[in-house]
């Protein structure tokens, strides 16, 4: 339904484990049918970023599904959307998981402090330089899969249609244990590839699929 939110989880493997960046979208048109959302936008993902992403991956990282759950409003079971995993395009080691490049999420409902940051895995060493992203595969790879990522998705076999946004913590936990999902969430507006790399916690699992 309209403004339904989701959280789209990417997953990646590598030789060391599993590890995942994740993001959130709004529906911002209905379905005809009912109970398929989380599996339309699952399929809609994967089908229009799977290139776009093993195109920034190092071969020794694998893409191997997209998982969405609805956060908000009627429960409607996950899906997990996945195919022969995928190894990066980019031929050579990794960096490990948990040095990431960090796309900024960018939206303006909220103070610039609320933006989001999308850590993903899977780096190739030999487009970094001293903890900088190589100008040219930010400039190209990079940039085509954040301007992707900027535009509506619709449904593959259906009619909704789901836009990229983020959700303000602060405002979703502001008067606990009631979450306030709609209050907090906020369309992203433009979206950079930052050129120095990011450490993210916990990066890894030894789960393989487990949301990181």
């Amino acid at each position: 339904m309209i403004d339904d939110i989701f959280r789209a989880t990417f997953h990646f493997e590598d030789p060391s484990g599993a590890s995942s960046t994740s993001c959130y979208f709004q529906q911002t048109a209905d379905n005809s049918s009912t109970n398929r959302d989380t599996i339309e936008l699952a399929r809609a993902l994967e089908d229009e970023l799977d290139g776009l992403i093993i195109a920034v991956l190092a071969s020794t990282f694998w893409f191997t599904a997209v998982e969405v759950r609805k956060v908000y409003e009627f429960a409607e079971p996950f899906w997990l959307e996945s195919s022969t995993p995928q190894a990066g395009l980019v031929v050579g080691e990794g960096l490990p998981s948990n040095c990431c490049a960090v796309m900024t999420l960018n939206q303006t409902t909220f103070g610039a402090k609320s933006n989001a940051r999308m850590f993903w895995p899977g780096v190739p060493e030999s487009k970094t330089n001293a903890g900088t992203l190589d100008a040219t595969f930010q400039s190209t790879e990079w940039a085509a899969l954040r301007n992707r990522m900027l535009l509506p998705f619709n449904s593959i076999s259906d009619t909704g249609v789901y836009s990229l946004g983020m959700i303000s913590q602060k405002v979703l936990n502001a008067a606990p244990p009631l979450k306030d999902w709609p209050g907090a969430f906020a369309f992203i507006t433009s979206a950079n590839v930052n050129p120095i790399l990011g450490i993210q916690r916990r990066r890894t699992t030894r789960v393989v699929g487990a949301v990181a």
